[in-house]
């Protein structure tokens, strides 16, 4: 994500920007919400990348309601 982009972003301050340093990365599956229904679609994860870096990462949860996880690297 290019720097004037992400100065938008946390200038907005409706976001918050977590430290790479906090985030650990898993291959646990863990159920978030309440009961599941089977006739609900699957959640949808995507990785949104320029050339091999991702620069966010879409959830489309299984309501529907989509987010966008925006990604920064420190140089």
């Amino acid at each position: 994500m290019s720097g004037h982009i992400v100065e938008k972003f946390v200038r907005d301050g409706t976001h918050s920007i977590v430290p790479g340093s906090r985030v650990v990365r898993t291959d646990e599956v863990a159920c978030v919400g309440g009961p599941h229904s089977h006739d609900r679609p699957q959640p949808v994860v995507e990785f949104i990348r320029e050339g091999e870096v991702v620069t966010a990462i879409d959830v489309t949860c299984s309501c529907g309601e989509k987010i966008r996880l925006w990604c920064s690297y420190e140089s």
